[in-house]
């Protein structure tokens, strides 16, 4: 493997890290403070169903916060790789440089901090639930806006504001989809649920209550995505001659079929839900969408280090 190859794979990885600790973060909210609380004013599920439902979301926080600071170092180590790992051994001193000494350290900094914030959150939701709920809250939007300033939307030649409102957008509403679909499954698959929902109660009611979320959250991604598109291609013969514009078909591509999933799956399960087979049936189904997404996330991941078709 080439140089630039491997530096390529290396930031590559870190920034699909990135994504699904972000999309888990963004999941774990969702379905906590909007799929449940749906839930339960239809009066869909027993009261006994909330704590059990909210511990499995809260491993999913956990979880996804642990692996954004994982991510948020290996982001770094990739970084300094790229600048100096071709001449010479990356060191903790490079790795300081690099953080505080360069245009890319001060975008990745505020990134940083809002994933410590993220990590001291989910610890205190097991001090003061309320508290650690709401910062973790706080600590997803910080990741939000923060997260897209060390892509394309900064470096955009026209209006960087409207490339970084583009770039957030697309990224809460992924996480509205893809994440708070892993919610809902890591949910219903838990032990712990199939103890005390026998009948398949709560998979019935959750699925319900995600899907008018999910379809505004598909329809954003689609357009957010559609309208950075538009802002950089000059023209669309740039979709076939350049790898941006090749990686980026590639994606859309992928997209329309895990969405296509997704639709069937709706479908598929609106006569079995309220039932055990309904349960495994989702199980199932759901699985391929969240193996779909993870390899748009890989792609993405690819396409935001592609130099863009202008430069």
């Amino acid at each position: 493997m080439s140089g630039e190859a491997l530096v390529l794979a290396y930031l590559a990885l870190a920034k699909g890290l990135t994504y699904l600790g972000f999309f888990g973060l963004v999941g774990a909210v969702a379905v906590r403070f909007v799929v449940v609380p749906v839930c339960c004013r239809k009066r869909a599920i027993t009261p006994a169903l909330f704590p059990v439902a909210e511990r499995e979301i809260c491993r999913l926080a956990f979880g996804s916060a642990a692996l954004l600071t994982c991510a948020a170092v290996a982001r770094l180590y990739a970084q300094t790789y790229a600048v100096f790992g071709l001449d010479e051994s990356v060191t903790v001193e490079l790795m300081r440089s690099v953080a505080l000494e360069t245009r890319w350290g001060a975008q990745w900094v505020p990134q940083f901090l809002a994933t410590l914030f993220a990590d001291v959150a989910v610890v205190l939701i097991v001090v003061r639930r309320g508290a650690g709920w709401w910062s973790t809250v706080v600590a997803t939007l910080a990741l939000a806006v923060t997260l897209p300033m060390t892509g394309h939307a900064m470096s955009y030649s026209g209006e960087v504001w409207l490339s970084w409102t583009l770039q957030v957008g697309h990224g809460v509403a992924g996480g509205l989809w893809l994440g708070t679909l892993a919610g809902v499954v890591a949910t219903v698959r838990s032990l712990r649920v199939k103890a005390v929902d026998t009948r398949g109660q709560l998979t019935a009611a959750l699925v319900s209550s995600f899907s008018p979320l999910a379809v505004v959250a598909v329809g954003t991604v689609m357009l957010t995505g559609a309208a950075s598109a538009i802002l950089y291609l000059d023209h669309w013969g740039q979709l076939w001659r350049t790898r941006y514009g090749l990686t980026l078909v590639g994606k859309v591509v992928l997209m329309f079929a895990t969405g296509a999933v997704g639709a069937y799956n709706l479908i598929r399960l609106r006569h079995k839900l309220g039932t055990e087979l309904g349960r495994a049936t989702l199980i199932h189904s759901a699985g391929l969408e969240i193996a779909l997404a993870c390899v748009v996330l890989a792609v993405t991941a690819v396409l935001v280090h592609l130099p863009l078709p202008h430069e």
